[in-house]
């Protein structure tokens, strides 16, 4: 009976405990929970050194308009998210929640006939992410712009002969050496230039950081020709440079230097012309001229091999058409006729100051001098007899004429020019050589010297003395071919350049 009764008291205890916590939990799940406050986001862009510029906006944007390069796109209000107009100090932009959380850039512009005009730039551009609460900013109109990298692209385009060659990007200082090594036939070393590339499908590009002042850049095509060691082409780059250069390598095509040389039949006045069929013809650096020059008239054979650039028979029309690359500058050539009236090499006609430039097509040379046979004496000419007028253009520097000394020589045949040299310096007469009654006052009082005989077959030289120093003389002297002479006077000026120390 006492465990019934137990039972029922502890199942009463148990229903009242229950109760109990219905009753609480009920009241803590009726319990209001306290409302969240709304969020909010402002922003103050404080403006510093706007104060006398006008028509100003400031505007937010959702990206950047400035590239690495610190250079801005053009803007419209298209792009604008949000903006105002800059009156006073400072703006405020009251609600920003609809872009809370993302990235926006601020930036002042002034509005103008044209468009929007950026006043701030990449360094002083406002970036912000939107967060809560009432933030503050300062805007700097005055803040110097960062110092960017700005990058130059350089686009080449080549012929498309010229595909798979190699470019080279050098500097203006390291022009000279690259430049050996191309012309060595050597790859250059890789402190020889800034940068290489392959032209594929007829380009090829380099892109360099701008220098800060303007330099020369070269651009070198390697080999494209065989016998040709480069092409090349400068650009000025600076900072200021437009972004993207470019230039072209076009197919280079040979200059053509085409000689007619025709033999002169017959008297003067009744002459009839004769093509210099099946004769040698030589081009020849006119730098390397004085070289052959002794060495045919002292040996009287041929120019050695490396002496010339190149040697080819005349056609049956007396024509021969030298081809060659000239790239730069301007080249100087000598053409070179010999065996003109005997089969001796000593015996020629030349055609000096031949220039090719780029910008030359075709140059031609014309040789028409009369064919003379040789005497039974072996003159190899005719005797004829010549006035000449002798007056002097220019003087070496430092030299001058001696009224005493002064008289003109002319030496009937250059090969005797050594020992008539050394006549006039002794005071000498010498046999074949003629001297003026008068002497040289001055550049602008020739001298006279009449009926000197001459023969057609020769090289005659017109000489005279200048003081160098205190009665210390040297020789000026210049040489003809008399059968590029015509008539029976001749007028011949000495400049400086026919000092010639060696006599």
């Amino acid at each position: 009976m006492k465990r019934i009764i137990h039972l029922l008291g502890s199942f009463c205890v148990l229903l009242a405990v229950v109760a109990c916590s219905d009753d609480i939990a009920e009241e803590v799940y009726r319990q209001e929970k306290p409302q969240a406050e709304d969020k909010t986001s402002s922003l103050t862009i404080h403006l510093e050194n706007a104060e006398e510029q006008e028509d100003l906006i400031l505007a937010a944007l959702s990206e950047s308009p400035f590239n690495e390069q610190g250079v801005s796109k053009e803007i419209g209000e298209a792009d604008f998210l949000l903006s105002q107009p800059v009156k006073g100090s400072q703006v405020v932009f009251d609600d920003l929640m609809d872009f809370y959380k993302k990235t926006l850039y601020f930036n002042v512009y002034q509005k103008t006939e044209a468009g929007y005009k950026p006043k701030t730039h990449l360094g002083n551009q406002l970036q912000y992410e939107v967060v809560t609460g009432n933030i503050e900013k300062t805007i700097d109109l005055a803040a110097p712009p960062q110092e960017v990298i700005r990058k130059t692209s350089i686009a080449v385009t080549v012929a498309p002969e010229y595909s798979g060659k190699d470019l080279y990007l050098v500097k203006e200082s390291s022009r000279s050496h690259f430049e050996t090594s191309l012309k060595g036939g050597q790859k250059p070393q890789e402190d020889l230039y800034v940068a290489a590339a392959t032209a594929e499908n007829n380009a090829a590009s380099f892109v360099i950081d701008s220098p800060k002042s303007t330099e020369t850049y070269w651009i070198y095509l390697s080999q494209p020709e065989e016998g040709l060691p480069f092409l090349k082409k400068s650009k000025e780059i600076g900072y200021d440079t437009e972004e993207n250069v470019s230039l072209t390598f076009d197919k280079e095509v040979k200059k053509q230097i085409k000689v007619t040389a025709i033999y002169l039949m017959g008297e003067e006045g009744s002459q009839t012309e004769e093509p210099f069929n099946e004769k040698e013809i030589y081009l020849i650096n006119k730098t390397d001229w004085e070289t052959v020059k002794q060495h045919v008239e002292n040996t009287h054979g041929n120019p050695e091999k490396g002496t010339y650039v190149e040697k080819k028979n005349t056609s049956k029309d007396g024509v021969v058409t030298f081809e060659l690359f000239c790239t730069e500058a301007q080249q100087e050539y000598v053409i070179y006729a010999p065996k003109w009236n005997t089969e001796y090499y000593d015996n020629y006609k030349i055609a000096e100051n031949v220039t090719v430039t780029p910008e030359s097509d075709i140059v031609t040379v014309e040789m028409k001098y009369p064919f003379i046979p040789p005497t039974s004496e072996g003159s190899g000419g005719i005797n004829k007899t010549v006035t000449f007028t002798v007056s002097v253009a220019s003087l070496p520097d430092g030299a001058q004429l001696h009224f005493l000394y002064s008289s003109v020589y002319i030496l009937n045949d250059a090969a005797n020019l050594k020992e008539a040299a050394e006549a006039i310096r002794a005071n000498m007469p010498y046999d074949g050589m003629t001297q003026s009654a008068e002497t040289l006052q001055g550049t602008s009082s020739p001298v006279t010297i009449e009926n000197v005989e001459i023969n057609t077959g020769k090289r005659i030289v017109i000489l005279t003395r200048v003081m160098t120093g205190f009665l210390e003389f040297q020789l000026m002297a210049k040489e003809i071919d008399v059968s590029a002479i015509s008539g029976n006077t001749h007028e011949v000026t000495l400049a400086k350049e026919d000092l010639n120390p060696t006599l």
